[in-house]
């Protein structure tokens, strides 16, 4: 009975500490890594953050919010409903984004049917003004391989103005890609 008690207690505790963000001292270290080859194939739809967790194929993405303390229920959740497809390699990851419609905090993830990688950008403001919004950064990642942790960093560095240190308006749209 003893020894049952305990492996109980050790897979608890070996899930709740798979089961968190990373540091932004960490998410910044991910971030700052090399630039992989990446193909934009088009966009397509995708489920919207409120809907993770409904059908099995999203359940990946809801342990994301878990992670990072993010609650799928917010009313203050926007999203197009599509994501940007992308071939790494030999497999499709979707881009998918979603942001508060008030503080314009955002949510990145890549994700394939097993894995997933987001970063999440909470906007803080400026101390001085003139000066750009800062960022709190966290990520997380489910699944074995770092795979769509390199498509998001690739896609966002090749295809976006994206920061994760620094805030600035529509730095998602290539347009405005500087």
């Amino acid at each position: 009975m003893r020894i049952a008690q305990v492996l109980i207690g050790s897979l608890v505790l070996f899930q709740s500490v798979s089961l968190y963000a990373e540091s932004a001292k960490q998410c910044l270290k991910y971030w700052n890594e090399p630039v992989e080859q990446i193909q934009v194939l088009g966009e397509v739809e995708c489920e919207h953050v409120w809907e993770f967790g409904q059908n099995s194929a999203t359940q990946n993405r809801l342990k994301l919010l878990d992670q990072l303390n993010l609650k799928r229920k917010n009313g203050q959740w926007m999203s197009t409903g599509n994501c940007k497809q992308v071939l790494y390699g030999n497999e499709k990851y979707n881009i998918y984004r979603a942001y508060y419609k008030e503080d314009r905090d955002e949510i990145w993830i890549a994700y394939d049917n097993k894995n997933a990688f987001s970063y999440f950008r909470k906007i803080v403001a400026p101390l001085e003004e003139g000066t750009s919004p800062g960022v709190v950064l966290s990520c997380a990642s489910i699944g074995k391989n770092e795979k769509s942790r390199h498509v998001l960093n690739s896609y966002l560095k090749k295809n976006t103005s994206v920061s994760m240190e620094i805030y600035r308006i529509n730095d998602w749209n290539h347009e405005n890609y500087k």
